[in-house]
C-alpha cells in the first residue's frame, strides 16, 4: 500500500483537485497540499503545477503516477489473493503420502475435507520416495521419518512405530520368550523386505529385559515394493517384517498379525506435514493438514 504522501498525490491527480481529495481521504485541504509540497521536496523533482482551478502533470508527474498506479493495483491483487486464502477452500489439490498411509489416513481425511468442502478438488500422489513439492505441483506431502534441511515449512502431525509381527500360525512353535534360542529361532524365520531393502536385513531392536537391545539378521525370502503387499504376505504366513503399526492397526486389533514376544516398545518415527506455502498456507491445506493429523490419531484407535 502507499504511503500517505504518494496516496494524496494519486488522489489529487485522480479526483482532478486537491478539494475533492481532501473529501476522499478525509482530511483537510492544507493537509493534502502540504503532502503533495513535501513530496516534491522528497523526490527534488516538480510533479504538477497546480492553479485555484486546474492541475497538471509534468512529464516526471506523469511517471510517477503510472508507477504509484502499478504499486495500488499490486496491493490490490494482493488482498484479494490473501482473501482467497480465507475463501471457503476449492479447486484442485494435490497431496502426495506413503502408500502406507493412503487407505488408513489420506483416505478417511480427504473424505471428511470434501464432505466439508464440496468444491474442493483432491488428487493424491502414492509414493514412498519424497517428491520435489514445486516440480510436481504438490500443496501437501505426508512424510515420514526426519526431514532434509530445506526451505519448506513443516508440521509434525504425529508418530508411528515399526512392529516386527507375523501370523499367528508362523509363532505358534516359538521357543520361551527372551532366551538365545528364542532369537536364533526369530531369524531362521523367512523374511519379506521392502524391494529397496538388502538380501540380509539387519535391526536393533530394544527388549523387554532391561530394556537391552538385541541384534537381528534376516536373510529375505520374499520382497515387495509396498508397506500393504508385505502386510498381505505376512497375514497369508510368509514369513515375518517389520511394519507400521498404522498400516496393521486393523489386522493387530482381529489377531491376524502379532508382534513379536520379548520385545519392548518400538521408538516413535516422526510423521510430518510439508508444504511450500511458508508461514501462510492457504485455508485449504490448512484443513487437510488438520484432518490428516485427525485421521491418524483415529487410525490408531
Amino acid at each position: 500500500m502507499l504511503s500517505a504522501l504518494p496516496l494524496s498525490f494519486v488522489t489529487v491527480v485522480e479526483t482532478g483537485s486537491i478539494t475533492r481529495a481532501s473529501e476522499e481521504l478525509n482530511i483537510a485541504k492544507s493537509a493534502v497540499s502540504q503532502n503533495l509540497k513535501r513530496l516534491e521536496e522528497q523526490l527534488d523533482v516538480k510533479l504538477a503545477i497546480r492553479t485555484t482551478r486546474h492541475l497538471s502533470l509534468t512529464p516526471a508527474g506523469e511517471r510517477y503516477y503510472q508507477r504509484c498506479k502499478e504499486i495500488l493495483a499490486l496491493s490490490q491483487q494482493a488482498e484479494t489473493e490473501m482473501e482467497s486464502f480465507g475463501a471457503t477452500p476449492s479447486g484442485p489439490l494435490t497431496i502426495t503420502a506413503p502408500h502406507a498411509l493412503i487407505a488408513p489416513v489420506v483416505a478417511p481425511a480427504l473424505a471428511s475435507v470434501t464432505q466439508k468442502f464440496p468444491a474442493l478438488q483432491p488428487s493424491v500422489i502414492a509414493e514412498d520416495k519424497r517428491l520435489n513439492l514445486i516440480s510436481e505441483g504438490i500443496d501437501v506431502a505426508i512424510s515420514v521419518g526426519q526431514l532434509p534441511d530445506s526451505t519448506l515449512q513443516a508440521r509434525r502431525i504425529g508418530t508411528l512405530h515399526d512392529i516386527l509381527c507375523a501370523a499367528p500360525d508362523l509363532l505358534a512353535k516359538a521357543p520361551k520368550a527372551d532366551t538365545p534360542a528364542y532369537w536364533e529361532w526369530v531369524q531362521s524365520l523367512p523374511y519379506i523386505a521392502h524391494t529397496r531393502e538388502p538380501a540380509v536385513v539387519k535391526h536393533k531392536l530394544p527388549t523387554q529385559q532391561n530394556s537391552k537391545p538385541v541384534d537381528l539378521s534376516f536373510r529375505s525370502t520374499v520382497k515387495a515394493n509396498t508397506i500393504e503387499a508385505i502386510a498381505a504376505f505376512a497375514r497369508n504366513g510368509l514369513g515375518i517384517a517389520l511394519l507400521p503399526d498404522i498400516g496393521i492397526a486393523q489386522d493387530l486389533k482381529s489377531g491376524s498379525l502379532m508382534p513379536l514376544a520379548g520385545l519392548a516398545d518400538p521408538a516413535p518415527t516422526p510423521i510430518y506435514a510439508v508444504h511450500t506455502y511458508d508461514n501462510l498456507p492457504p485455508k485449504s491445506v490448512q484443513e487437510t493438514i488438520s484432518a490428516v493429523q485427525q485421521a491418524l490419531t483415529n487410525a490408531l484407535h
